[in-house]
């Protein structure tokens, strides 16, 4: 069935591929801008089959890849879940896959939370997608948020040490009377 695709990581792009060999009912063709519906958990999401054909994601390179041939977008149908409304299937927090979305379109530059639980739980999204990159960014995220909150707890003790210290100034000088 895939006589010429190339799945391995041998010095070969993993998301492209020949599909020539495949029977016409187990693919479909879509040109790179083409617009594509996702259910991430119940959450409906737009994007372009060039996004996430680009995306570096393990997860969806597994059903969607170029043809080297045509250059087209080839989404492997039977390997995808579609919902009621034909948009493909993503048994996944909603929530979270907005930011997994937004990275696969911007990159490193992509704005994350600051709260440490949910960031955690975008490390498992990033996990579960494949994504290295993406799950490389949050850790640094993490490393960001301890630096700061390490600073920030140096500050309050610096701030109520210099407090003590005008309030024994105070006393002291005053001869003892407040």
């Amino acid at each position: 069935m895939l006589a010429r695709a190339s799945l391995h990581s041998n010095g070969v792009d993993m998301h492209t591929a020949e599909y020539a060999d495949y029977k016409k009912a187990e693919v479909t063709s879509h040109h790179a801008r083409d617009i594509v519906h996702i259910n991430a958990g119940g959450t409906r999401f737009t994007t372009l089959y060039d996004t996430l054909a680009q995306s570096k994601s393990s997860y969806f390179l597994n059903f969607i890849r170029i043809d080297r041939t045509s250059g087209k977008i080839v989404l492997l149908q039977q390997r995808t879940i579609r919902d009621e409304s034909g948009a493909i299937f993503v048994n996944r927090d909603g929530r979270l896959f907005a930011f997994v979305l937004q990275f696969m379109r911007d990159g490193k530059n992509t704005v994350l939370p600051k709260d440490k639980d949910v960031l955690a739980q975008l490390k498992r999204e990033a996990d579960f997608f494949g994504m290295e990159v993406f799950k490389y960014l949050i850790q640094e995220t993490l490393v960001d948020i301890e630096k700061e909150q390490r600073a920030n707890t140096n500050d309050i003790v610096d701030i109520r040490n210099s407090v003590n210290q005008i309030a024994n100034n105070t006393y002291y000088n005053n001869g003892g009377r407040i």
